[in-house]
């Protein structure tokens, strides 16, 4: 027996591993290409199971526009907080003060201190806040011509206990004005702020020129837009007058804010 033919025919017969169905002897050798073209698939395979599984749909997270929406309204938010306002002017007029005294009530109320106490607290809140404020009595030199972002003049109702009069506010303005837009805006948001903090109904007027605060349309600018308001009556709403004096102030300074933060250029 030849030996070395044996062995030569053991060395050509193909392992399961290297033989087809047909019988034909195939090569599996192992490449590089192979290699990578084995990590592609692999890679595909998994971004395929990552596209089916969504996290978001268990976990629910914000997308990348929602969170740039987010940061756009904070930065805007931030900004309105550190906004200046020391280039608006506003005026305040305490009705009667250093002139007359007004109504005056049985108990010994003046009107003309009231007046002065409500328009000196509307001052201190717009100052800090960086508004410029001027306080103004009833005649004061510098009136005349006064030329700023807004006016508003500051008295209260009548006294009387029998029969009592209807509680409730007034707004006032001049048919004179110049700028009647602007005065209309001023009104409107001095009325709805101050029916929101104190609840008084309210009520209209167009002031007759020779009614005695008339002399405020005529003195000032006019381009400064102003208005008249009665707080309340001193006898009627004298809880609110006296007790609650906190919301009088704020809805006299929302309001005054609210015409402002609408007038355009007022925020540049």
């Amino acid at each position: 027996m030849d030996t070395n033919r044996d062995n030569n025919l053991s060395a050509n017969i193909p392992t399961g591993s290297e033989q087809g169905q047909d019988g034909l002897v195939k090569k599996e050798d192992f490449t590089i290409y192979r290699g990578i073209q084995s990590v592609v698939t692999i890679a595909v395979l998994i971004a395929t199971l990552l596209t089916l599984w969504n996290p978001r749909k268990i976990f629910i997270t914000p997308n990348i526009y929602d969170l740039f929406q987010s940061e756009a309204t904070l930065d805007a938010y931030d900004n309105n907080l550190i906004a200046d306002n020391s280039h608006i002017r506003i005026g305040i007029l305490a009705g009667h003060w250093q002139n007359h005294t007004g109504e005056v009530c049985a108990d010994g109320v003046i009107e003309a201190d009231i007046n002065y106490a409500i328009a000196n607290r509307v001052k201190l809140d717009l100052e800090e806040r960086d508004f410029q404020v001027n306080l103004f009595p009833e005649f004061d030199l510098d009136l005349l011509n006064y030329e700023a972002d807004v006016l508003v003049a500051v008295y209260s109702g009548s006294c009387l206990q029998s029969p009592p009069p209807s509680s409730g506010f007034k707004i006032g303005t001049s048919l004179t004005a110049q700028n009647p837009e602007e005065v209309n805006n001023l009104a409107v948001c001095l009325a709805e702020n101050y029916q929101k903090y104190t609840q008084l109904p309210f009520t209209y007027e167009i002031i007759n020129p020779d009614h005695a605060s008339y002399h405020i349309f005529r003195d000032i600018h006019p381009n400064t837009p102003a208005v008249l308001i009665e707080i309340g009556k001193l006898s009627t709403d004298r809880d609110l007058i006296a007790n609650r004096s906190s919301s009088i102030t704020e809805g006299i300074a929302a309001g005054i804010i609210c015409f402002i933060e609408n007038t355009p250029g007022n925020n540049e």
